[in-house]
């Protein structure tokens, strides 16, 4: 059996079992999030009115800026086979610790999904950061080109099951506290898993920043890199734009699912997921090849004009079935092509600097966006109740919202498309341009999202 995998994936020598743990400790991140992202939301919306799931947004995106600036003054400076482990521990503690929201019958249920919403994105954009930067570490851009794909899958496998346990919840009530136990036993396993597998792992970048610097300085740091080298400029302002229209995006599909479908909304919301998963799966296969057909630079573009797209379908189209399928395929879009994208152009930063500069673009800039998104979605909403507007008309003015900023995405993919060349001179990135395959290397990069 081991013969014929390795055949199939072109596994070398030692590398099955290292893809497979690796694999494994993915698994559990994606298998845990796809239960509490369909409880989260299906529980709360049976709690409050649900323009107010646009507050739990603004939050759980600041909060998020502010977890990720922490985890920013780390991830350049220890070893980050230990940090992978303390953050399985971690996660392991509070999902042990959240049910007790439920246990205690006088705490409000509307901020106990809070809470699981709040944790799950957390997960959604912390993990993947740490645990993508440790695998760059660990495989050269030859190897991480085999096998960065195989692994990547587990992923979107974990995030299968965990969206399938949901559906069969939907109909079988295990409730939240038993799911959130089964979430806290699947990151322990995790923890086990890294600690047999990973403590003689060899770690091929293995710079650090040995100095200590304020959470500001970090900032700082990977701000100057991006401002410095025009695409990269432009792509920041893509991701901001982008965390705003697919808010706007998201919160229309839930909106009109909720009010559509009342008490079938959990079952919808896991199938919905679990068809978005696949169809991530699926395009994955082909996100290298649409890339090394189309090129990196160009390929920057897919993703806004998907979202440009989408927001005029559920602008033009009212339903639940239009805006589930434009907020669907910009989500599958963004979590495969688009993450490909920005992978292998951030491979362009030396190592040193990657991993502030990653968080920056794939972090701070898309949870910015979704706050601004949030705040303004929120506003009109509550703009248009207090003048006794039909939901609507409303819609069409957050709707449009949406239309507007898409095109702004599309006008920095354009300039990110215009200034690639000139940005590929930069002294900054010389040392990673010696190769003429380097970029094309890390066009496999795979990471399931939210």
């Amino acid at each position: 059996m081991r013969e014929k995998l390795a055949q199939i994936f072109r596994f070398r020598p030692g590398e099955l079992g290292l893809v497979f743990a690796l694999g494994a400790i993915l698994f559990v991140n994606y298998a845990a999030m796809g239960v509490t992202k369909v409880i989260s939301v299906s529980g709360f919306l049976s709690q409050v009115k649900d323009q107010y799931i646009l507050l739990v947004w603004a939050v759980d995106m600041i909060l998020l800026i502010l977890a990720t600036g922490l985890q920013s003054l780390v991830i350049d400076r220890f070893d980050r086979v230990k940090l992978i482990m303390v953050v399985l521990l971690v996660f392991t503690g509070l999902y042990a610790i959240l049910p007790l929201a439920f246990l205690f019958k006088s705490f409000p249920l509307s901020i106990a999904y809070s809470l699981i919403y709040l944790l799950n994105d957390q997960q959604w954009r912390f993990f993947p950061v740490v645990f993508w930067i440790l695998v760059n570490d660990i495989f050269d851009p030859a190897a991480g080109r085999r096998l960065l794909p195989v692994i990547g899958t587990f992923a979107f496998v974990g995030t299968i099951i965990g969206l399938g346990v949901a559906s069969v919840d939907a109909s079988a009530h295990f409730g939240a506290v038993k799911l959130l136990y089964f979430n806290a036993i699947i990151f322990f396993a995790g923890f086990v898993i890294a600690t047999f597998s990973l403590r003689k792992v060899h770690i091929i970048s293995a710079t650090r920043t040995a100095t200590a610097v304020s959470m500001k300085e970090t900032f700082t740091e990977g701000w100057n890199f991006i401002k410095t080298i025009p695409a990269f400029a432009y792509l920041a302002l893509g991701m901001l734009t982008t965390g705003a229209v697919m808010t706007v995006l998201l919160y229309g599909a839930l909106s009109d699912a909720e009010l559509s479908l009342g008490n079938g909304f959990q079952a919808f919301y896991a199938n919905y997921n679990l068809l978005i998963a696949i169809g991530s799966i699926l395009l994955q296969a082909l996100a290298g090849r649409i890339i090394e057909k189309l090129s990196l630079k160009n390929s920057f573009l897919i993703q806004p004009l998907v979202m440009l797209a989408g927001a005029m379908l559920t602008f033009f189209v009212p339903g639940y079935l239009s805006s589930a399928t434009a907020q669907g395929v910009a989500r599958s879009s963004y979590d495969t092509i688009d993450s490909s994208n920005r992978k292998a152009f951030e491979a362009l930063v030396p190592n040193e600097k990657r991993g502030r500069v990653s968080m920056f673009i794939d972090s701070y800039l898309p949870s910015l966006g979704t706050i601004i998104g949030s705040l303004i979605t929120f506003g009109i909403i509550a703009a248009g109740i207090g003048l006794g507007l039909k939901r609507d008309l409303y819609s069409l003015v957050y709707l449009g919202l949406g239309i507007l900023l898409a095109l702004v995405a599309v006008w920095s993919a354009f300039r990110v498309r215009k200034t690639y060349d000139q940005s590929m001179l930069s002294w900054q990135l010389k040392r990673r341009t010696r190769g003429s395959s380097g970029v094309l290397d890390k066009l496999d990069f795979l990471d399931g999202e939210k």
